[in-house]
This record gives C-alpha cells, sequence and structure tokens, in this order.
C-alpha cells in the first residue's frame, strides 16, 4: 500500500484550509505548558484573535483528521513503537482489562496509517487492529424528505462523503463537520452503485434501470451508457489499469467494458440467476462475481472463460470483495455467513458467524489487511480481525447501529472513520472511541472474564394469538425500539404466531414482561371498544 495515499492535504490547503483546521490551530497554540498554564506569548499573540472570533466555533462537533496527520508525519522519523507495552487480556500476564490512556492525551492521538508505520525502533509487522474498531458514533445525517440510502463513496481526498439514494438523487456531505452542502438529481430510478476510478479521474454510477453514467470529480455528467436489457445494475468496478470496468446485473451476466471508447467487449455468461455482485481482482486479470444462484464464479476477462466455482453458500451471495494482499477473498451471502477463500490454494480459510439476519454489506479496512467490518439486514455493525493473532469470532459488534438494512458501508482513506448507510434513511459516521472509553466493548463480554451464568444466551418463544401485527408494528418499528431498549434480538414468527427472544435471563424477563404489557393494554382497548358498541345498540333498543 502506497503511503502517499493516505498524507494530508498540501500546504497551501492547510493553510487556506476551513475553519475547523483553523480552530485545531488554535487549540494546538494554545497548549499549555509543562506547568499547566498557557503561555504568556501565545496569550498575547492570541487575545485579539479569540475576542474577534464567535465561540461557537471552538464547540462544533466535527472529527478532524488533519491535525493528527501532521503530527504523524512530524514525529514519524522520531517516534519508538510502543505497541510491545499494550497490556492484551489473556496475555502472559494473566487476564487483564483493557487499558487506556487518559482523555488528556486525546491531542495526541495518530492516525491509524502512523501506527502501522512503526518509527524506529520499532516492528512494521506488528500492528494495533483494535485501533480500527469504530464503535464511537460520530454523527447521524438525514436530509430533508430523504429516502432510503443505496450507496455511499468518499470523494477522492476523504473530504467528502457521497451518497446515492432511492430516487437518483446524489447527497454531498462534509467528511469533517458532516454539514450538509449539496442535492442534485442524477439518475431517473434508484441507485444501485457507485465506484471510483484508481487514479479518483472519474466516477461511475449506475440505477435499477440498466443506466450507467460516467462522472468528473466536480460531479458534472460526462457520458450515460444503458445496458443489462434495461435490468438494475447491481455493482460496478474498475480493472488495476482503469482502462476497462466491469458491471453485473439482474439479467444474469457479467459484462466487460473499454473506458475510453465507451463500449462494451465481453459478456461473461455462466450464472443461472440474478447477479448481484461483482469485482475486479486488485492486481490481476481475475473478475470475482456472486449471484443470486449461491454461487461465487472467478473470471478470466481476457478469454471470457470462468476459471473457478465455489460453492459455499447455501443462499444469494450478496457481497464479495478482494482484500489488498490479492490472495483473500471475501464472500457474504443471505445465509447470515462470510466465508474467507484463499485462491492461491483455493480453499476456503474461515467461515464467519456472527450475523443473525443476512450479510448486507462488507468492507476491507484500507490499512489493517486482517480487520474488516460488516453490516446486516437488521442494522447490526460487526469488526472482524482474521488473519494468525486475529478470530473467528465476532471482535466488537454494535447491534443496532441502524435501524434496518445497512446497505453500503465504506472506510475513509485514511481508515479512522466508517460511513453506513442504510434503509432507514440516515448515513451514519463511526470513529474511533475517545481515551477511557469502551463503548461497543461490553456486548461482546470482553469484562465478563469469569464467563458467569448471568451472561449466558439464552432462547425463548412466547405467544402472540392474533396480536403479531401489534407487535410488529407500523414497518417494523415496534419490535425495533423494543430491541433497542432491551438489548436483545428478536423474531416474529408470523406462521407459528410466536415471538422468538434471543438474549440473557433478564432481558427475556424483560422483554416478555413489556410485551406482555402490551397486549393487556390492546385487549383492555379492544374490550372497551366493544362494550361502547353494545350499548349504543341497546340504547336504541336493538339488543344484542
Amino acid at each position: 500500500m502506497n503511503s502517499l495515499d493516505f498524507c494530508p492535504p498540501t500546504s497551501d490547503s492547510i493553510v487556506n484550509g476551513n475553519s475547523n483546521l483553523n480552530t485545531s490551530k488554535r487549540s494546538f497554540l494554545n497548549r499549555s505548558n509543562d506547568f499547566g498554564e498557557p503561555d504568556a506569548a501565545t496569550n498575547s499573540n492570541n487575545d485579539t484573535r479569540i475576542n474577534t472570533e464567535p465561540s461557537t466555533e471552538l464547540k462544533r462537533r466535527c472529527i478532524d483528521f488533519h491535525s493528527p496527520a501532521v503530527i504523524d508525519l512530524s514525529t514519524r522519523l522520531y517516534r519508538k513503537s510502543n505497541r510491545r507495552s499494550h497490556v492484551r487480556p489473556g496475555g502472559s500476564g494473566g487476564a487483564y482489562p483493557y487499558l487506556q490512556c487518559h482523555t488528556a492525551y486525546l491531542k495526541w492521538m495518530g492516525m491509524p496509517l502512523g501506527d502501522v508505520g512503526g518509527g524506529m525502533g520499532g516492528s512494521c509487522g506488528e500492528v494495533v487492529p483494535s485501533m480500527a474498531f469504530l464503535t464511537y458514533l460520530a454523527h447521524v445525517t438525514r436530509a430533508k424528505n430523504s429516502s432510503p440510502v443505496m450507496c455511499l463513496s468518499w470523494t477522492p481526498g476523504g473530504r467528502r462523503l457521497l451518497t446515492g439514494n432511492q430516487e437518483g438523487e446524489f447527497t454531498l456531505w462534509d467528511g469533517t463537520n458532516f454539514s450538509f452542502e449539496l442535492i442534485m438529481s442524477a439518475h431517473d430510478k434508484s441507485f444501485r452503485c457507485m465506484a471510483w476510478s484508481h487514479n479518483q479521474n472519474y466516477l461511475l454510477t449506475s440505477d435499477s434501470g440498466g443506466n450507467i453514467k460516467y462522472w468528473s470529480p466536480s460531479i458534472a455528467p460526462v457520458q450515460s451508457l444503458d445496458s443489462h436489457d434495461g435490468q438494475a445494475i447491481q455493482a460496478l468496478n474498475f480493472s488495476p489499469a482503469d482502462t476497462k470496468f466491469v458491471s453485473c446485473g439482474d439479467d444474469a451476466t457479467v459484462r466487460v467494458w473499454d473506458w475510453g471508447r465507451h463500449t462494451e467487449e465481453l459478456v461473461l455468461e455462466g450464472h443461472g440467476w440474478d447477479v448481484k455482485c461483482v469485482q475486479w481482482h486488485p492486481r490481476s486479470s481475475v473478475i470475482c462475481s456472486g449471484s443470486k444462484d449461491n454461487l461465487v464464479k472467478l473470471w478470466d476477462p481476457r478469454t471470457g472463460s470462468c476459471l473457478s466455482t465455489l460453492y459455499g453458500h447455501k443462499n444469494t451471495v450478496t457481497k464479495v470483495a478482494w482484500n489488498d494482499n490479492g490472495n483473500w477473498l471475501l464472500t457474504a451471502s443471505r445465509d447470515q455467513l462470510i466465508k474467507l477463500y484463499d485462491i492461491r490454494a483455493m480453499r476456503e480459510l474461515c467461515s464467519l458467524k456472527g450475523h443473525h439476519k443476512e450479510v448486507t454489506s462488507i468492507a476491507w479496512h484500507p490499512v489493517y489487511e486482517t480487520v474488516f467490518a460488516s453490516g446486516g439486514m437488521d442494522g447490526t455493525l460487526i469488526y472482524w480481525n482474521i488473519g494468525p493473532k486475529g478470530t473467528e469470532e465476532p471482535a466488537s459488534r454494535i447491534p443496532f447501529a441502524h435501524d434496518m438494512a445497512i446497505w453500503d458501508m465504506k472506510w475513509h482513506p485514511v481508515g479512522h472513520l466508517l460511513a453506513t448507510g442504510s434503509n432507514d434513511r440516515q448515513t451514519k459516521f463511526w470513529a474511533r472511541n475517545r481515551p477511557g472509553t469502551k463503548q461497543g466493548l461490553d456486548d461482546d463480554g470482553l469484562d465478563c472474564a469469569d464467563g458467569s451464568a448471568d451472561n449466558e444466551i439464552l432462547h425463548a418463544e412466547m405467544e402472540l394469538g392474533n396480536h403479531v401485527g401489534i407487535v410488529i408494528g407500523r414497518r417494523g418499528a415496534t419490535i425495533i425500539a423494543m430491541q433497542r431498549q432491551t438489548k436483545t434480538k428478536m423474531h416474529v414468527d408470523q406462521i407459528r404466531r410466536v415471538l422468538q427472544i434471543e438474549g440473557t435471563a433478564m432481558q427475556i424477563e424483560v422483554v416478555k414482561k413489556r410485551v406482555g404489557a402490551l397486549l393487556e393494554r390492546v385487549s383492555s382497548d379492544n374490550n372497551e371498544e366493544r362494550n361502547g358498541v353494545g350499548a349504543g345498540f341497546g340504547q336504541y333498543g336493538y339488543g344484542l
């Protein structure tokens, strides 16, 4: 991975940057001296500036990566690695709790890229992947008259986030203070995907009507193509040299295109149903596709032949993703499984079980090779760490990151932010925890090393009778809110008319009490209405 791709902005952009960067400069200049008191020279030089500028600027909530990036670059050559001093639970020193630095060190937090480098005296092969578990909810965005967010992507450099919704509209958000910037119409039908070229000069988008559009970095339309017989185009991806790109759609085909001539070169046929995902190998002439026929196929785009077929999943393959090392292939499916393959030996390395619903999105971390994130149909966000020092269990879990399915997720190019778009019409930004907090770690039982029976996960059922719709609520709002409040997993079996509950014994008891109270309230309301109708008929002498 080229470190130049993640460098901070140029000196001109730093000098003439936005107010957030100026705010970071002021906080850096006003830093206290060794005795805990501000420097006199600093106060004398900045009194007029502080008095003339509004104070609300300093209180704006933001995740500004420019200052940490500058700190990384200025100290990278002189800093020794301190990774060996990290206390790990269950290590040679025993099962210690997770130790974190004091909150005063917040201003010295570096970027994930700087921590991988190691500096002088460090081991470049030893990393701390837990820095990539972004469990802190930095911001929630929702545009006016919004619709479900189908896809999203960071602009080149990571300054802004671009989202595409179900109405075919672009929405542009600031990547630093998360403010709304622009909304414009792009497609006549719902967005399906968007992909930047590797040289970051062009953007490709597709919709549910079989239309592909080229865009410049300034979001100006360049070219429009119609393909896949008017069927939805589910995925797009560029070749390593950006001279070709590949598309897949609901017409059960994978198509290879020439970028410069805007023409279709090759049609890859072999899937028996809708092709839901496709991705080009990061360095080789190999294309991977996943379909509704439960198969994952590897193609040679030069000859159009199928190189291999993977039969690991038992339901629709929703996403495929190549690791940047070019050896690992990640696949996600509606069978609630995520599988990792080593294409050098064409064998399955591991099968990851952590989602309780369909897996709808996956994304490798741009810096840490063994870390990736996944999103589910029920809105669950999970971080995984695989490899020699990893595990097949979820490294960190956010059970109710969204209220509905997470359709797409993208890491910031530097790796310190994760953006997720969901069917609940919200776009959320996830950041690293502030020092001293353990948000997102408690759900995995990391603080309960004794494995007590109070935290054992149990399964229970509750009869609903004719009140199935009442428990589900409008568009699932009631059951989603109850899951969020009780931190349990619930599913309504409409055929058997029972509520299935997964959680600890105390959580299951709370859920049964709340659902029971809800059903009693509904029954009493129905009885009152029935009695009122009977009294009305009796008043007019009809009787019952």
